[in-house]
């Protein structure tokens, strides 16, 4: 009979429970990076102990974008008051089913030249912290 973390690990292999996209307006050649980034949060998460409890497995899907602007106007007309909108981010918490809908901008980041993937994965640390820390999780690094 597997252990609990044997069974912890056997279920983040099935389908990790922080995933990261682009839309569609990006080349296929970010699939890397993408993926390295996946693996990345995922590995922060699991070292922050952050899938110990099976009840409060939070899940993430982010999307990189390239603007807000744009993604911001089909927010607003769903509904803004569910969104928290920052500099370079967006997102929508579903306390319901722990999981939380990102957006990621990066083309403020590109302009910038330097850091970009740093500067990513801040944004989404940040993302995931908020929602860790109303749950009383430890933050990513």
């Amino acid at each position: 009979m597997p252990t609990e973390k044997e069974q912890t690990i056997e279920e983040l292999q099935q389908g990790l429970p922080i995933t990261i996209v682009a839309d569609g307006q990006f080349s296929d050649s970010l699939k890397p990076l993408l993926a390295q980034l996946e693996m990345w949060i995922n590995f922060q998460a699991l070292k922050a102990d952050w899938y110990g409890n099976e009840d409060l497995i939070l899940s993430f899907d982010f999307t990189l974008v390239r603007s807000l602007e744009e993604k911001i106007q089909q927010i607003t007309e769903v509904s803004v008051e569910s969104w928290v909108v920052e500099s370079g981010y967006a997102y929508h918490y579903e306390s319901s089913c722990l999981t939380t809908i990102a957006f990621i901008a990066v083309d403020d980041l590109v302009q910038g030249g330097v850091g970009i993937e740093q500067a990513i994965k801040a944004r989404l640390t940040a993302v995931a912290n908020a929602i860790a820390l109303k749950h009383g999780l430890l933050a990513l690094e």
